[in-house]
């Protein structure tokens, strides 16, 4: 079977480097629109319509870029080889990939605990920030510098 994939590599690649420009970019959007939520609240403004624009966000846009991300991104690992597994650059960006999954499953937590109503912390939002930020950055830059 992956000899049949192997041929589209760098279409699989491309695709994949499109799904992590969407997931990550996303995420990103999400995060600075869940600071102006949290301020709306604060202001008495309305949860659910704020709140239904994130969820629907991640359900239309930000899950299937994250699905298609880590697939996409098995996909190019199972045609290299499991050799790749030893290189240490593939060892911490494969780590840092999994800290941006849970990140992912952080923000989503916060959007639910947001279109609730529940109050979240301004230091919440910011901790997702920069933690998206340096994740972003040290998967691109590893993934560039190897």
């Amino acid at each position: 079977m992956m000899d049949l994939l192997f041929p589209y590599y760098l279409w699989i690649k491309a695709v994949h480097v499109v799904s992590v420009v969407i997931w990550l970019g996303g995420q990103a959007l999400l995060v600075a629109q869940l600071a102006s939520h949290r301020q709306a609240l604060a202001e008495g403004g309305g949860a659910e319509t704020l709140g239904g624009i994130g969820q629907r966000g991640l359900r239309v846009v930000i899950n299937p870029a994250m699905l298609a991300t880590l697939l996409l991104g098995a996909t190019l690992f199972f045609l290299r080889g499991p050799e790749l597994l030893a290189e240490p650059w593939f060892q911490v960006k494969l780590a840092c990939v999994l800290a941006m999954t849970g990140l992912h499953g952080a923000i989503a937590a916060t959007v639910s605990s947001l279109r609730r109503a529940d109050r979240v912390s301004a230091g919440r939002i910011r901790m997702l920030q920069a933690a998206g930020l340096a994740l972003t950055v040290t998967i691109i830059s590893i993934a560039i510098i190897k």
